[in-house]
């Protein structure tokens, strides 16, 4: 009997120390407000949005800038995460858009008046070998302050880039 007492304490101990709370599935430190590209997340809590357009209903670039350093004011050596990509629209709204001609993303870049150089390329509308074969951008929600979207772009080598951002924007249209 005391055997059986010391089987059962012994499988229950197992038992409650082999359910921990960091056993669930839900994952509290998700990777938000930046890319991934290659299992590495790079952050880039920081969005501005373009129109280059807005005297009128015309049709014109919008674009989403996404960066870890304030492009407007920063001046640094390195670690400048960059994202930039543009689609044709009238305004900013929820969609989801698959047709982006201009696209760039570097990490660990630099930036000097208003300019990103340097860097690792991650994908370039206009390098051979870094050019995207599907790309995707939907946003899920837009006001006068804040955005939320993600995107995908698949590189031709296969290698995607995936990235999110929910907050506020600076508009740097007219700029």
């Amino acid at each position: 009997m005391k055997m059986h007492k010391l089987f059962i304490v012994v499988l229950t101990a197992i038992f409650i120390f082999s359910c921990s709370s960091d056993d669930d599935n839900s994952n509290n430190n998700q990777n938000v407000n930046g890319f991934t590209f290659n299992g590495t997340f790079y952050s880039a809590p920081q969005v501005f949005l373009n129109d280059e357009n807005t005297t009128d209903n015309s049709p014109s670039d919008l674009a989403i800038i996404m960066s870890n350093v304030n492009l407007l004011t920063a001046n640094q050596n390195s670690g400048v995460n960059f994202v930039y990509f543009d689609f044709n629209g009238v305004t900013f709204e929820t969609a989801t858009v698959t047709v982006i001609p201009d696209y760039n993303i570097i990490e660990n870049g630099a930036i000097s008046n208003l300019q990103v150089t340097g860097g690792t390329t991650v994908l370039d509308d206009t390098q051979s070998g870094l050019t995207a074969t599907s790309t995707s951008v939907t946003i899920n929600s837009f006001t006068a302050s804040s955005i939320n979207f993600t995107f995908s772009f698949t590189r031709e080598d296969g290698e995607v880039i995936t990235g999110n951002y929910s907050g506020s924007y600076t508009d740097i249209s007219g700029l």
